[in-house]
C-alpha cells in the first residue's frame, strides 16, 4: 500500500476510534478534509479488513443515511501488544493462588499507580485535577478526553480500552480503575459507560 494512502487508511481508523460511534461519510469528509471518493476508497479498504462495518440509520425526516463502526477486530487493532502475557500470568496467578489474590494484585496496581501519578494533582483545583488525570490516561493508552457538565462535575471519557482483553477474562481490573480515579481525584466517580457493556467507549461522572 502507498504511503500516503496507508496514511489516509490510519487517520480513517482513528477518528472512527476517537468518535465512539455511527460516523457518516460527509461527517469524515469535514474532519478530515479530504474528497467523499477518497473516504468511500479508505472505507472500502477497512471493511475488506474487517475493521469497519456500515449500518444503515433512520433520520427524523429524509433518506437514511450509513453510519460506519469499528467492529471488534478495529477496537482490538488498538491495544497493546502486552496484553497476551498480562492473561497468562493472570490465569496462572488464579491457578496457583486462586482469584482471591488476583484481586489484591489488582488492588496493588492501583495503590501503586496511585502514588505514582499523586504529585501532578496534589493542591491542584479540581479541574485542574481531571485534566491531570485525562493526560495520564491517555499516555496509558486510552484515548481519553474530559469535559465540564456544571459546576464541579466533569466528564471522562476513554475512546480506548488499552487493557480490554484482560478485562474481559478479570473484570475486576475495571472496579479498580474506577477507585484509582475517585482517590487522585478525591471526588465521587462514578461509571456511565462501558465497553465491556457493549458501550463504544468507558466514561465517569465525576462530582466534587
Amino acid at each position: 500500500m502507498p504511503r500516503n494512502r496507508k496514511s489516509t487508511y490510519l487517520r480513517v481508523l482513528e477518528l472512527l476510534k476517537q468518535t465512539g460511534g455511527g460516523v457518516s461519510v460527509k461527517e469524515l469528509c469535514g474532519k478530515l478534509d479530504l474528497s467523499s471518493m477518497a473516504v468511500r476508497r479508505q472505507l472500502m479498504l477497512l471493511e475488506g479488513d474487517d475493521l469497519v462495518l456500515t449500518l444503515e440509520e433512520k433520520k427524523k425526516s429524509g433518506r437514511p443515511v450509513q453510519q460506519y463502526y469499528l467492529t471488534e477486530k478495529g477496537h482490538e487493532s488498538f491495544e497493546r501488544d502486552y496484553a497476551g502475557l498480562a492473561m497468562e500470568l493472570l490465569v496462572g496467578i488464579r491457578s496457583l493462588d486462586g482469584r482471591t489474590k488476583v484481586n489484591e494484585l489488582f488492588e496493588w496496581r492501583s495503590k501503586e499507580h496511585v502514588e505514582r501519578c499523586r504529585g501532578r494533582v496534589l493542591g491542584k483545583t479540581l479541574e485542574a485535577r481531571v485534566h491531570q488525570v485525562t493526560q495520564v490516561l491517555t499516555q496509558d493508552g486510552y484515548m481519553a478526553t474530559w469535559e465540564k457538565l456544571g459546576p464541579k462535575r466533569y466528564l471522562i471519557k476513554e475512546m480506548n480500552c488499552a487493557v480490554a482483553r484482560v478485562a474481559r477474562k478479570f473484570p475486576h481490573a475495571c472496579v479498580y480503575e474506577q477507585e484509582f480515579l475517585s482517590e487522585l481525584l478525591q471526588a465521587k466517580v462514578t461509571r456511565k459507560h462501558h465497553i465491556l457493556q457493549k458501550d463504544h467507549f468507558c466514561s465517569y461522572l465525576v462530582e466534587g
